[in-house]
């Protein structure tokens, strides 16, 4: 291998590095109303939402294109204004910097780029290569897919995510999904979507995406 080469590595932002959601429901609920569109009216639902593509979830619920795009327009706006309120989980900044000199790190999101954009700026965030946020498609199938042509080669591409949605997109993808404990969805419910692993902390997310880099990172032989 390229010794210059670092092998993709893919995360999701919401409910992996950022800890946003209560901000993101509160304006994706309101979006909902907003939108006359009542199946969507507890964060449950909100969680329910993400077992799989939200966008497709939101159509086989009834929602037309005008209100999905409405709660989505909310939720990312909510998240805008309310930014002093979403904050990083802990060490998942120290863990992106650790990965970032051996990792391509691209955020793949249902978020907007520059929603992602501006919480990786305000606290300084570095290591992330590029954002494949909602303008660049609906389906993180085919945002990751995408990305395996654009960058081709690697035996393992893990994708990590919080949510059974994520699990199950990186699967239909062609990557290797890896949960976390800390996100949106409970542990089982990503096994039971397909998760490869579970991270209980970021420090174990270390561990299983770049185990050669743990023991730098937590200071042990």
């Amino acid at each position: 291998m390229d010794p210059s080469h670092r092998p993709l590595l893919l995360f999701d932002h919401d409910g992996v590095i950022a800890d946003s959601f209560e901000v993101f429901c509160a304006g994706f609920l309101e979006g909902c109303r907003h939108a006359g569109f009542a199946r969507i009216a507890t964060p449950e639902d909100v969680v329910d939402l993400f077992d799989g593509n939200v966008y497709e979830r939101m159509r086989a619920l009834g929602a037309g294109e005008e209100q999905i795009r409405e709660a989505v327009g909310r939720s990312a706006q909510a998240l805008q204004m309310g930014a002093a309120a979403v904050r990083p989980f802990p060490l998942m900044p120290e863990v992106l910097g650790e990965l970032s000199d051996a990792r391509r790190l691209v955020v793949v999101s249902s978020n907007t780029a520059a929603v992602v954009e501006g919480f990786l700026r305000r606290y300084t965030i570095g290591g992330v290569a590029e954002i494949a946020g909602a303008e660049a498609g609906q389906s993180k199938v085919d945002k990751i897919r995408a990305l395996l042509e654009r960058f081709p080669g690697d035996e393992t591409v893990w994708y990590v995510g919080d949510t059974a949605g994520d699990m199950r997109e990186a699967r239909l993808a062609g990557v290797t999904p890896v949960g976390v404990a800390w996100g949106w969805h409970d542990p089982q419910r990503l096994a039971a979507a397909g998760a490869e692993r579970i991270a209980e902390t970021p420090a174990d997310l270390l561990a299983i995406v770049a185990p050669e880099l743990r023991a730098d990172f937590l200071g042990v032989d």
